[in-house]
């Protein structure tokens, strides 16, 4: 008889417990509820951003074509030889256009960029110039308005030494 007391107030322990723990669970459950109700809201609507509609933006824009055609154009050779553009001149190029990231080959034609006498691709650099007034590599700024971009460039020979990396 003296074991019934122990065991009924283990049992009513044991009872009180699970009870505090299914109500525990269940406010748990009402807040994420309301917590993944309110996330989605808040994804619908997004942030607004509201503009004067006297501010104007100008995206930044590239140079014209026919700029772009002042450009020296060659074909590259990885030898030393006449690329036709006149005046002979050492140019150091990677092997690589740093625009498509593309090896130089054979008989693919450059473009040789004035100011900071990087080359690239000509459809590489094309592409991006009609889109940026800079060098890709160096950010030079290229366009005609600035004082300090190439004048007009003249007929150039361009020997170009190849360096595979190696110290060849």
């Amino acid at each position: 008889m003296m074991n019934t007391p122990i065991i009924t107030y283990v049992m009513n322990i044991v009872f009180y417990i699970v009870l505090i723990v299914l109500i525990i669970l269940w406010m748990l459950s009402i807040v994420c509820r309301r917590y993944r109700a309110s996330a989605r809201n808040r994804q619908v609507v997004g942030p607004t951003i509201v503009l004067p509609p006297t501010t104007t933006y100008e995206l930044p824009r590239g140079l014209e074509i026919t700029v772009i055609d002042t450009f020296p154009k060659f074909s590259y050779s990885a030898r030393s030889g006449d690329h036709g553009l006149g005046v002979k001149r050492e140019l150091k190029v990677m092997s690589e256009c740093a625009v498509c990231l593309g090896v130089f080959e054979e008989e693919e034609m450059l473009r040789l960029l004035p100011k900071c006498e990087h080359v690239f691709h000509a459809d590489c650099v094309d592409t991006w110039l009609r889109m940026h007034a800079t060098c890709p590599s160096c950010r030079a700024i290229l366009s005609p308005e600035n004082p300090q971009a190439g004048m007009e460039p003249t007929q150039v020979e361009v020997v170009i030494n190849v360096n595979d990396g190696r110290g060849r």
